[in-house]
């Protein structure tokens, strides 16, 4: 079972700090509850990886932003869960709060909400840290009169969303690995083991086998030429972006990306959640379906999809229907098209995208695993295929030594 360190704030206001073994967060924000104490956070320590949370990690910057978001929304949403008055729960987070970054954050926002401004202008000074979609799960919050629930709502959100994230990364974790381990063999083979047999095979010349030579000259070019491999690496990374920075020519290629054998179905399926996800949470917070679909477009990164997402938001400004709009375009899956038709047709439409998006996150799981499965031993395959070929040609070209007439 997993543990957890959690903060939590007493009714007379002093601070617990502790850890905890249960199945999720969830869990252990309702013991916490149950003790009588108001949950500030509960993340998960995972063993071999805390020297990563340390200050002088390199990327820490780099993700500092999310973490603020996240750690904020948590925190607040527990404590106006609570019971607690707003400018109370900003000064209580204030004072729990360690990561100067953060109470910087806090302190902002809270200096805005003393001046008379709601919070949902407050967090919308900071757009550089706060999306349009979370300022609008605010706004849409605090006019429904029940900024809590909205707030929990935005927290189950962005947990989910990261959870995916977290997942898919932790999936290609070895698979990248392999692959890295692979590149430094084969490099180490080139560069240091066939250079050895070179004297063996100088005066053979045109006698060598074509497969020993064709090895020999591509251990020549990696040992002359192998230091440019990351300068091109990184240059070609640069005219992809370039390239890419142009609407057409990514419209062009992500279009490509969707009409991929493997690739194709797992961005597509994965696309569909991220948008279900985003636009059932808007609806669900009260916000208008217009509305709501112009912010949940952002949620997508697929320029071909987010095209279809505008030509659906034209059509309802003319009378028309999400899913028949969908229907036309072809690009999103079929059965989530069908299920958004059946929430429009029973006013359902937020609840119905969310279940969209559940099923969706379980096919992008079911989709990354069934690719791992084919990725890790096609790897291995490949690996033992190229060293294979390296000694073969190899030996084949000593064993042509000894053929040779005296």
């Amino acid at each position: 079972m997993p543990t957890f360190r959690y903060k939590a704030i007493a009714h007379n206001g002093e601070s617990h700090e502790g850890e905890m073994h249960e199945p999720n967060a969830a869990a252990v924000i309702r013991c916490i509850q149950e003790s009588g104490r108001i949950p500030i956070f509960a993340e998960e320590i995972r063993p071999g990886l805390q020297f990563l949370n340390l200050a002088w990690w390199p990327d820490r910057k780099k993700s500092v932003g999310r973490l603020q978001v996240e750690s904020f929304t948590r925190s607040l949403a527990s404590l106006l869960g609570a019971g607690t008055p707003l400018d109370r729960a900003l000064e209580i987070m204030c004072e729990v709060e360690e990561d100067a970054l953060t109470i910087k954050l806090i302190d902002d926002v809270q200096q805005s909400v003393r001046e008379g401004g709601s919070l949902s202008s407050a967090v919308a000074e900071r757009g550089d840290l706060f999306s349009k979609f979370y300022i609008n799960m605010i706004r849409a919050a605090e006019a429904s009169g029940d900024l809590s629930s909205g707030l929990e709502r935005l927290v189950e959100y962005l947990e989910r969303r990261q959870e995916i994230h977290d997942r898919i990364v932790s999936a290609l974790i070895y698979p990248v690995i392999l692959l890295g381990i692979a590149g430094l063999s084969v490099i180490v083979l080139l560069s240091y083991v066939v250079p050895q047999f070179r004297s063996m095979f100088d005066d053979m010349g045109p006698a060598l086998p074509i497969a020993t030579r064709m090895v020999l000259a591509v251990s020549d070019f990696v040992a002359k030429f192998g230091w440019l491999a990351i300068p091109i690496a990184l240059l070609a990374v640069v005219l992809v972006r370039i390239y890419s920075s142009k609407p057409e020519n990514r419209l062009h290629l992500d279009a490509w990306l969707l009409r991929m054998p493997l690739i194709g179905p797992l961005v597509r399926n994965l696309e569909t959640a991220r948008l279900s996800r985003s636009l059932g949470t808007l609806l669900q917070n009260g916000v208008p379906v217009l509305h709501s679909l112009s912010i949940a477009r952002e949620s997508l990164g697929n320029h071909v999809m987010i095209d279809e997402i505008d030509k659906a938001v034209a059509s309802l400004k003319q009378g028309g229907q999400l899913a028949d709009t969908l229907v036309l375009e072809r690009t999103f899956p079929k059965l989530a098209i069908q299920l958004i038709k059946v929430g429009e047709e029973t006013g359902k439409l937020d609840k119905m995208m969310l279940h969209v998006a559940a099923i969706y996150d379980r096919e992008v799981n079911t989709r990354v695993q069934r690719l791992l499965a084919l990725l890790e031993p096609a790897l291995i395959i490949g690996l033992g295929v190229i060293i294979a070929t390296i000694i073969m040609s190899i030996l084949i070209g000593i064993v042509s030594i000894n053929d040779m007439p005296m």
